[in-house]
């Protein structure tokens, strides 16, 4: 499976982003960018096998679909910061 960076910003072809996470148990859980700033549900989470899944249903998306913004996500806060893209 393809590394994703911690809070990277990645887009689908259809243009809907989305900031990785790494979590525990291997693979990344995907948030829109107001799920992340304000601590909601991830939209989609990765299987073994780079298949996005959507409420544990698989999706006809793969994480080599996503593509990178060269955008980060600031770390969640109350204050809206995450919603402030750190450019690089």
């Amino acid at each position: 499976m393809i590394s994703l960076r911690e809070r990277g910003i990645y887009a689908l072809s259809d243009g809907r982003e989305f900031i990785a996470h790494a979590v525990f148990r291997g693979g990344y859980v995907l948030y829109l960018p107001g799920d992340w700033e304000f601590f909601g549900h991830h939209t989609y989470e990765t299987d073994k096998d780079g298949l996005l899944r959507l409420n544990l249903k698989p999706t006809c998306w793969h994480v080599e679909d996503l593509i990178d913004t060269n955008r980060t996500a600031h770390s969640r806060s109350k204050s809206g910061a995450a919603l402030k893209p750190i450019t690089r």
